[in-house]
């Protein structure tokens, strides 16, 4: 099998609604591929990784290009996911993001010891805001302590 990265200029077209496929079967949020598109368009750091030339892999970043980035949706499609396609592609983000400083994730909870691997380490003073759906789901979901 060839997994070969694209990031930021030379990914081409995407395949929108894949990459929402890869992003809702990995654990993460169903996106509105609108809301999507323009989250990815706007992060100056863009990962696409393909398998015999099919999307099977994504995850962005912005960055202060100083001394913090913040990554997201770093996703491999299940059917894909235990061979090492994760860690490669995670490779390749450190080696771009890390100069920078510090690099904050906000990890699925079944996947925090994946990152821990790439020496990431629990933040214990990590807070997040969020109302309504959003912070009910987030409860739900394990990322906050149950809500009272």
């Amino acid at each position: 099998m060839s997994f070969k990265i694209y990031s930021n200029d030379s990914i081409g077209s995407v395949d929108w609604q894949r990459l929402a496929d890869i992003l809702e079967l990995s654990g993460l949020n169903k996106r509105e591929l609108q809301s999507l598109q323009r989250g990815f368009e706007h992060s100056q750091f863009r990962y696409l990784g393909y398998c015999d030339g099919k999307l099977i892999a994504t995850a962005r970043a912005i960055s202060d290009l100083t001394s913090a980035s913040y990554l997201s949706d770093v996703a491999i499609h299940p059917d894909y996911q235990g061979r090492g396609f994760g860690k490669l592609l995670m490779q390749r983000i450190m080696q771009d993001l890390a100069p920078f400083g510090k690099v904050i994730i906000y990890a699925v909870p079944d996947k925090i010891e994946f990152y821990k691997r790439f020496s990431f380490h629990p933040l214990l003073t990590a807070m997040t805001y969020a109302e309504g759906d959003a912070l009910t789901r987030l409860s739900s979901n394990g990322y906050i302590p149950p809500l009272a």
